[in-house]
């Protein structure tokens, strides 16, 4: 997290020698005592939310398998529920809820989805199938380690123990278009998860099922690392929704859009012009991962064409790219979009991507500010943020294409 062991060890928690609200070691160990009272020995009689996960160490030998709360019923549900987090949820309210789940997992071929030979594969099947909570009875070969791990991308992930057994005593609700699409093996993963996402299924039940691979044609199917999958998916469904936006009016006006969460500041920049998209992304001095006193920038951005300049951006371009573009679907428009996602110290532990994803939906919900042109829009955002306008600026391509494209325009009106 950027900050150095002997920092941590001369401080011991108390000191907050590292700027941080909360040590994360020791919110790490308490949840850890806490769910060591609640579990004993190898059984566990509980519910998973539904939540599955698939590693990607040792590919394509895997480990998959169900996170297990320690309820039962419809109380699993905020284990792993992302679309009620946000606004609701602090870092340290996430952790607990992360840590209190064991992953109980076994390791397979990703092929071997095709021809399912294990039972326990069969059960985690119909688990990422439900779209509510599973009551299981989970047998372990040995009690949990307690390791709290932290990504990008995924949500935390608490302790790990082998399964041995595993089985079902609730129904899974499993709705009539993921029954019908996982038992269908000629269409394609593409036209299924568009499927999916056009009939109102969450975007966090598309992943689980692509994960295990029940989506796409036979031949194709196989099982997928989880934080593969979810920007798998955002990309997606992003370029469905892009395929029809490109059809759309051009915006008319300058939008800003703001919102805050857990020591992240989403500004969102739309301005007219055919859709072309950049993400600016600014970790600031003493926040995870950057221990300069200068802010890291990152910038990324597609045009017209809809690929990225860098064609390896991580999940995070997807978790932004994706909302944008359900919003413009949403007004039947295109746009010129600019996101800057400003990460401060506050965000001292990375709770995964979904907290990127929800934020630009939430940003989109509230009320805009209609800047006159670009000058006015970059004089508001520099009232948004803490990293001069002029250091954005210098990293950017669209906000220099803007600039370019104004003068021209205002030349042309005269």
């Amino acid at each position: 997290m950027g900050i150095s062991g002997d920092l941590c060890a001369r401080c011991k928690g108390v000191r907050r020698m590292c700027g941080l609200p909360r040590c994360p070691i020791l919110l790490r160990i308490e949840e850890e005592i806490r769910l060591e009272k609640k579990i004993r020995g190898t059984t566990i009689n509980a519910a998973t939310p539904p939540s599955v996960l698939v590693g990607e160490v040792g590919y394509p030998i895997v480990r998959v398998g169900p996170n297990i709360t320690p309820v039962t019923g419809i109380e699993a549900k905020i284990y792993d529920n992302p679309e009620s987090w946000w606004g609701a949820m602090s870092i340290e309210d996430i952790i607990k809820l992360r840590a209190g789940m064991v992953y109980s997992n076994l390791r397979l071929h990703v092929k071997s989805i095709r021809r399912p030979e294990s039972r326990l594969l069969e059960v985690v099947k119909e688990i990422s199938m439900s779209e509510k909570p599973v009551d299981t009875e989970c047998i372990l070969k040995r009690p949990p380690r307690f390791h709290l791990k932290f990504n990008t991308i995924l949500k935390p992930r608490g302790p790990v123990a082998p399964l041995r057994k595993l089985s079902i005593v609730s129904n899974p609700v499993i709705p009539r278009r993921v029954d019908y699409l996982v038992d269908d093996y000629d269409v394609r993963a593409f036209d299924a998860v568009n499927e999916l996402y056009t009939h109102g299924v969450s975007i966090y039940h598309i992943i689980r099922l692509f994960t295990l691979g029940l989506l796409g044609e036979k031949r194709s199917r196989r099982i997928v690392p989880t934080r593969w999958a979810i920007t798998a998916v955002d990309s997606i469904v992003g370029n469905n929704l892009l395929k029809s936006i490109r059809t759309f009016r051009e915006l008319d006006e300058y939008r800003l859009y703001y919102t805050q969460y857990i020591g992240n500041r989403y500004v969102i920049l739309m301005a007219p012009g055919s859709w072309s998209f950049e993400m600016v992304e600014i970790w600031l001095p003493r926040s995870i991962w950057v221990k300069a006193k200068k802010a890291f920038i990152a910038v990324n951005y597609e045009l017209s064409n809809g690929r990225p300049r860098r064609p390896e951006v991580d999940g995070g371009y997807h978790a932004i790219r994706m909302p944008i573009l359900e919003g413009l679907y949403r007004e039947r428009r295109q746009a010129t979009v600019i996101v800057i996602r400003e990460v401060t110290p506050e965000y001292y532990a990375p709770v995964g991507s979904w907290q990127i994803r929800e934020s630009i939906r939430r940003a989109l919900e509230r009320p805009m500010v209609k800047p006159v042109d670009l000058k006015s829009a970059l004089k508001y955002i520099e009232r948004l943020i803490e990293t001069d306008i002029s250091e954005i600026f210098k990293k950017s391509f669209l906000l220099k294409h803007l600039t370019r494209q104004e003068r021209l325009d205002k030349f042309m009106n005269l």
